[in-house]
């Protein structure tokens, strides 16, 4: 018979909460699938859940979209080993059809938006207006974005929206796969660059240039869904309660994200 026991823990996040665990006997290893998008906030979250509930996390990361083997998508269609996902709605959406997710699990993690970088020590455009971020777009000479959810949105919408589609035809860059658009920019592939505010607040060598205008900006919602296919039901489930308890979204918040806010 497995014993259960509940292990309190006072997080000092400055939101003080007191979070319980239940946990088997031995600890679980969780193995997560996520988005990119909250690398930077699990770097801080995931210490302190471990700590927590004596589980470990394994985590794969990934862009939510795109045909790379690092991708969610192609991550789930083989079959990749996981307990839960993280990603944006539209791929969870996409991928509910497949069965790979007990859909009464779902919970909206956060919000996310597009935000602007350059290689540190570069000069700081403005990016502030829809005219100046075009200014210097237009200006840059190598335009970097990712494959996931916010790489989509800017080759397909963004540059049509700022009329400058033809204009950086032959010098945008995809970065592939799980590789963040940051860590290009502080590599010198890049003149400039727009990914998830998460991923490139937290990079080093980037200097954060601030968010997407609200006129052209895409806020993205990243959800969790437990795997069909797993053992560790209850821990999974009980890690997604960790990440939408006040005290741990203080932590997504700081990273760059937003709560998830109600439709």
């Amino acid at each position: 018979m497995k014993k259960i026991k509940n292990t309190p823990l006072l997080l000092s996040t400055g939101l003080a909460s007191l979070l319980t665990f239940t946990q088997m006997a031995g600890a679980t290893e969780l193995k997560i699938i996520a988005s990119g998008a909250l690398k930077g906030a699990m770097a801080h979250i995931q210490p302190v859940y471990e700590k927590a509930s004596g589980n470990t996390l394994t985590i794969s990361w990934g862009p939510s979209m795109g045909e790379s083997l690092e991708s969610i998508p192609q991550r789930i269609k083989h079959k990749e080993p996981m307990d839960l996902a993280i990603m944006a709605d539209e791929t969870l959406d996409l991928l509910s059809p497949s069965g790979a997710f007990d859909l009464a699990t779902r919970r909206e993690i956060a919000d996310s938006r597009i935000g602007v970088g350059v290689p540190h020590g570069r000069p700081h455009p403005d990016v502030s207006s829809v005219s100046s971020l075009k200014s210097a777009l237009l200006s840059a000479d190598k335009i970097a974005y990712s494959q996931g959810a916010s790489g989509v949105f800017i080759r397909t919408e963004l540059f049509q929206r700022l009329g400058i589609t033809d204009q950086v035809k032959g010098k945008t860059v995809e970065i592939q796969g799980k590789e963040l658009v940051g860590t290009a920019l502080a590599r010198g592939d890049a003149d400039i660059g727009m990914q998830q505010v998460s991923e490139l607040k937290v990079t080093p060598g980037v200097d954060y240039l601030g968010p997407l205008p609200d006129e052209v900006q895409k806020v993205s919602r990243f959800s969790a869904a437990v795997a069909q296919q797993t053992n560790n039901t209850t821990a999974a489930s009980e890690f997604i309660a960790f990440l939408i308890n006040p005290a741990t979204r203080q932590l997504l918040v700081e990273s760059g994200l937003e709560p998830a806010k109600s439709h």
